[in-house]
């Protein structure tokens, strides 16, 4: 059986313009995948939004998960409101299951997102939390 990890955001400080924060509305789209993956037969676990980063990050690397699934919805500083936009798939750069599993997942996102040109899947090596 496949399992995978998810991860949604910790950051309840990023709040929203609507309200709610990152930590909220993440922690929504993990809930509402559970059922999903639970009629799918895909095992996972998720972190606990009252945990740190760095136990994040031991809890995921405490088994070996065929998939770990950040959930960000990202940020900008003030002087790029508006000008970031789309959502960004990562994935980690010589991983081909994980570019092959990041251009499904950008794919499909291309189907609702109401400008799919921006939508984008993208090579990294670095943890985007780690490089604040």
């Amino acid at each position: 059986m496949p399992a995978i990890y998810i991860s949604p955001s910790v950051r309840e400080f990023n709040p929203y313009i609507i309200g709610g924060s990152e930590e909220f509305y993440m922690n929504r789209i993990a809930d509402a995948m559970v059922p999903y993956l639970r009629a799918s037969g895909i095992g996972f676990s998720r972190n606990n939004p009252g945990i740190s980063l760095s136990q994040i990050m031991t809890q995921a690397n405490s088994r070996r998960y065929d998939l770990h699934m950040a959930l960000h919805s990202g940020s900008s500083p003030e002087n790029m409101q508006g000008v970031l936009q789309g959502p960004d798939v990562y994935y980690y750069t010589t991983s081909d299951k994980g570019k092959r599993a990041a251009d499904i997942f950008a794919e499909n996102l291309k189907t609702i997102y109401p400008n799919p040109s921006l939508v984008m899947a993208i090579p990294t090596t670095i943890l985007a939390e780690l490089r604040k």
